[in-house]
């Protein structure tokens, strides 16, 4: 393994660590800022997938992404647990491991893809376009059930 591949990789074991430190982990959220997360999620993954080159397959794997990503997003927004938070206006949220765990799959499979197809890089963009595509909408959705799931929990405490 070159210095490269080697630096990427303790970069990918960093991120996955944080966000795996942090999705484990009771989360306060402030429930006014989750639809403005949501939709910075998807202008800066948009804008990011907007850049690639247009192939057939680019086109495909990012119709797979999204499509995967709004349902990963809904059962994830769904299946995390939501409690008042301490402040008005703030929700505690204690999400699944199973769905963390499928984020991370997301990433392992971006970086897989990036060496699988070193001789086919048009290929390795389109698979990386839709990973990306997934893991946007995955949290955008998700942040917006939550938002919708905060709106139940706390329109009774007021």
């Amino acid at each position: 393994m070159d210095k490269q591949a080697a630096s990427q990789a303790l970069i990918y074991l960093v991120v996955i660590a944080l966000f795996l430190r942090r999705t484990l982990t009771t989360q306060t959220m402030r429930v006014n800022v989750l639809p403005v997360i949501a939709i910075l999620f998807v202008v800066i993954g948009g804008l990011g997938i907007a850049y690639s080159p247009r192939t057939p397959y680019q086109i495909v794997a990012v119709a797979i992404g999204v499509v995967l990503g709004i349902i990963l997003g809904y059962f994830r927004g769904r299946h995390s647990h939501v409690t008042p938070g301490p402040k008005p206006g703030t929700i505690r949220v204690k999400a699944s491991p199973v769905l963390a765990a499928v984020i991370i799959a997301a990433l392992v499979i971006r970086l897989g893809v990036r060496y699988a197809f070193v001789n086919d890089p048009l290929t390795g963009f389109a698979i990386s376009d839709g990973t990306i595509a997934f893991a946007v909408l995955s949290v955008a959705v998700a942040r917006m059930m939550l938002f919708f799931a905060a709106r139940r929990v706390i329109a009774p405490a007021v």
